[in-house]
């Protein structure tokens, strides 16, 4: 039932993941593309997701052949023979050899044709054990297609505030650009009439030019970061779309890292891949012990059979001989080489390392949540700061423009001011965007979806 329920989760996102794709791939160029949209393309356009999936639905199918060890085999089976002999000498009494004249061809022909069934009723207990390893591999299986796309998604979603980010940056390295004309505008005016000195008017031009070239970095950057998120998704790069800003900021203090911690070693999927892992490695080892006990099988088959004549046809499906067999046999392999004794130890070596992953597991999420929380607490405190940074700024550039405007200001001191605006609001921009990333590498630590703070 948990695998049909993933199944069917699995093919929703999927029709919605398609729906957004052919969005895109209109490629209309006001397409919307939301994270919400974004994940729905990842779930079916992923190929490490993919591959994840199908490597889950191969250990499904592992559970079938488990259970199949419990039924009897039977086989059918059908042979058709024919022998011909020809007799050319022979030795006679006195030890002679004689050529035979002429010569004595003897043919011979046989049918037989058998239903055989076979049934290993105890094998140790191997099988049983067999069945709960296969469906605790499949449940692992499946788990750690969910970790993957956990991880993909946070992944997404760091990727996606990136390029928001970058095209934040890229729109204010565009109006710093429009600034700094206005600004030579303004002092080519002034040098007209004698207010500044040429000295000045140059500054202002090396100004433009600084800006166009950082204008262009910043463009480039985008577009990389947008390249990158289309690649996570499974998007074409020329395909056309705008990202929504869905940054929200919160205060993270109402969150208690404790709780966060608790709510990692319940919910997330990789952890529960590795408490799987050891349920199967725990009944492989049971398995394994079944090989010191005797195994009893059962056999029954039915068969018929007839020597046929020179003229009849070789290709008889009702043979007139019949018989039946039925075997009931036990064995007990007493002494093998030391191979079960190697199968024993192997399996359990092999859920000694399981448990010791499990614990390297917990020790590592644990670790990633206590990173996330304080690099969350961290950005949050930055951005108040950057936003303050940019007010102050702000007052510095208006005061020093009008310093400038009636001479009071030199070009430098108001280029001194400006740059200390780009900087704060470059600052905020980015402090905004990283917050979120914190926030993204949070959840995907915890393995779920984080409440935010009201």
């Amino acid at each position: 039932m948990r695998y049909v329920t993933i199944r069917a989760a699995q093919l929703l996102c999927l029709a919605a993941g398609l729906f957004v794709a052919r969005s895109l791939a209109a490629q209309v160029p006001d397409t919307l593309l939301t994270l919400a949209g974004a994940r729905s393309l990842l779930r079916q356009g992923s190929p490490d997701y993919r591959a994840a999936l199908a490597a889950a639905d191969a250990a499904g199918e592992e559970v079938w052949s488990a259970w199949g060890s419990l039924l009897p085999t039977a086989t059918l089976q059908a042979s058709f023979g024919r022998n011909e002999f020809t007799t050319r000498t022979f030795v006679d009494p006195i030890g002679v050899s004689q050529e035979v004249d002429p010569p004595v061809t003897d043919v011979s022909k046989s049918v037989y044709q058998s239903l055989v069934f076979n049934w290993s009723v105890f094998e140790g207990g191997r099988q049983f054990f067999d069945i709960g390893a296969a469906n605790a591999r499949a449940r692992a299986a499946d788990l750690a297609a969910v970790a993957r796309r956990v991880q993909l998604e946070s992944q997404l979603e760091t990727q996606y505030f990136e390029a928001l980010k970058q095209q934040e940056l890229a729109r204010l390295a565009r109006d710093l650009l429009a600034a700094r004309r206005r600004d030579l505008e303004i002092t080519q005016a002034r040098f007209r009439i004698a207010a500044v000195a040429q000295t000045d008017v140059l500054q202002a031009e090396i100004q433009v030019g600084q800006q166009q070239l950082a204008a262009l970095r910043a463009e480039l950057a985008a577009e990389a970061a947008r390249r990158e998120l289309s690649k996570l998704v499974g998007l074409e790069e020329e395909a056309a779309y705008e990202l929504r800003d869905t940054a929200l900021v919160f205060d993270p203090s109402q969150l208690r890292r404790d709780e966060l911690i608790v709510q990692a070693r319940r919910s997330n999927p990789e952890l529960a891949r590795l408490d799987a892992n050891i349920d199967a490695q725990s009944r492989s080892l049971w398995s394994a012990r079944g090989s010191w006990l005797p195994n009893v099988s059962l056999s029954f088959s039915l068969s018929r059979s007839e020597r046929l004549r020179r003229e009849d046809s070789m290709f008889k499906w009702d043979p007139r001989n019949t018989g039946q067999n039925f075997s009931l046999s036990l064995s007990w392999p007493l002494f093998n080489g030391f191979e079960k004794k190697w199968r024993t130890g192997q399996a359990s070596a092999r859920l000694q390392e399981a448990r010791h992953n499990k614990v390297a597991g917990l020790l590592e999420v644990e670790k990633e949540v206590r990173n996330a929380y304080d690099a969350l607490f961290a950005g949050y405190q930055s951005l108040r700061l950057q936003a303050r940074n940019v007010e102050l700024a702000r007052e510095s550039v208006r005061l020093q423009t009008e310093r400038y405007r009636i001479g009071a200001a030199t070009y430098i001191e108001l280029q001194n001011a400006t740059t200390q605006l780009t900087q704060a609001e470059q600052g905020l921009i980015e402090a905004r965007y990283e917050f979120m990333k914190s926030f993204a590498q949070l959840q995907g630590a915890v393995g779920r979806p984080i409440a935010v703070p009201q």
